[in-house]
C-alpha cells in the first residue's frame, strides 16, 4: 500500500490497510468455520440458518426475516432452505399471522445437530480469541459494529458508479 501511495498520492493508506485485513480476516474465519462445521456435512450459511431459527421463538422464522439477519437474497434463501428440507433439519409451515405466507421452522433432528455442533463452535472462538483481554474484545466488538453501522448506511458509497 505504501508504494501504490507514492505513485497516487492520497491513498488512504491506513484505511486500505484496515478493510485489506478485515476482508481477509473474514475469508480465514470462514475457511476455519467451514472446517469445524465440515464433518456435519454444513455450510457456514446452513448452520447460521440453523442457529437463527434455533434462536427464533419457536423455532420459526419468515423468509424475509432470515434473508434480512443472513444477508442473503430471497433466491440463495430458498435454494439453502432446500437442501436444509431435504436433510430434514427445517421445514416450511403456514405462518400464523399469514396464511399466504410459509415461514421456516426447524426440526428436532434440526435441533439436535445445533447442540451437537455448538460445542465444537465455542472450544474453537474460546481459542481464537484466548490471547484477548475482555477490554480488548469489547473495544474491538464496538469497533467492529461501528464499522458495519457504516456500510449499512442507506447512502451508496461514494463515487459508486463513477468509473467509465
Amino acid at each position: 500500500m505504501r508504494r501504490i501511495a507514492k505513485r497516487l498520492p492520497g491513498l488512504p493508506v491506513t484505511e486500505a490497510l484496515l478493510s485489506r485485513v478485515i476482508i481477509l480476516l473474514g475469508r480465514a474465519m470462514s475457511a476455519h468455520i467451514d472446517e469445524v462445521i465440515s464433518p456435519y456435512e454444513l455450510t457456514d450459511v446452513e448452520f447460521r440458518t440453523l442457529l437463527s431459527l434455533y434462536s427464533a421463538p419457536h423455532g420459526v422464522a419468515g423468509p424475509s426475516d432470515l434473508c434480512a439477519s443472513l444477508a442473503h437474497s430471497p433466491a440463495s434463501m430458498t435454494r439453502i432452505g432446500d437442501a436444509l428440507v431435504a436433510r430434514g433439519l427445517i421445514t416450511r409451515v403456514l405462518s400464523d399471522q399469514d396464511r399466504r405466507r410459509m415461514d421456516i421452522k426447524i426440526t428436532p433432528q434440526g435441533e439436535e445437530l445445533v447442540q451437537e455442533v455448538l460445542p465444537r463452535m465455542f472450544s474453537y472462538t474460546r481459542d481464537l480469541y484466548g490471547e484477548f483481554t475482555d477490554a480488548e474484545k469489547t473495544r474491538l466488538l464496538g469497533s467492529l459494529k461501528k464499522l458495519f453501522g457504516q456500510l449499512m448506511l442507506d447512502n451508496p458509497p461514494a463515487g459508486k458508479g463513477d468509473h467509465a
